[in-house]
């Protein structure tokens, strides 16, 4: 993507913790909406179209740890150990004709994370800085990979 040539912006929303700094933001594109992951100390972005976005609703730490490539070795997916979620923003709507998804930062038991609702197939996942920051690393196939199942896991629908 050209740097921000006819594009939309938001403003940045930091998600960090002593491990990682990522930065996200709705882009608007002439190919449709985008979430921009941004890792300010690695110098490294992504761009996450809604689908991408959605097939991250589902993934388990097992399907982390086996996609992609050099995983963070500590990272806190999903587990909130019963603790309260609570909203530090409003959910922003990331919709194309395949996927609909809502994103917000939240805080758990004093840690944020980027929330992601898939409320259409029912899944959420809440996911760290060092799982976001690694995600700016990933090639496009290992991403894809992802994907491969748009509905859920394997046999959920």
């Amino acid at each position: 993507m050209p740097p921000t040539e006819g594009r939309q912006l938001d403003e940045y929303t930091e998600i960090s913790n002593d491990a990682a700094i990522v930065r996200v933001r709705k882009v608007r594109t002439g190919n449709g909406v985008r979430l921009e992951i941004h890792a300010p100390e690695k110098d490294r972005r992504v761009y996450l179209d809604p689908l991408n976005i959605e097939s991250l609703a589902w993934q388990t730490p097992q399907t982390f740890s086996d996609t992609l490539e050099a995983p963070p070795e500590t990272t806190n997916v999903q587990s909130t150990d019963g603790a309260k979620i609570e909203p530090e923003a409003e959910y922003t709507e990331f919709a194309n004709e395949f996927a609909y998804t809502l994103v917000r930062k939240v805080r758990v038991g004093g840690g944020a994370r980027l929330e992601i609702f898939a409320p259409k197939l029912g899944y959420q996942i809440l996911l760290d800085p060092p799982l976001l920051e690694s995600l700016t690393w990933q090639t496009p196939d290992t991403l894809s990979k992802l994907i491969e199942e748009p509905y859920g896991p394997r046999g959920a629908h």
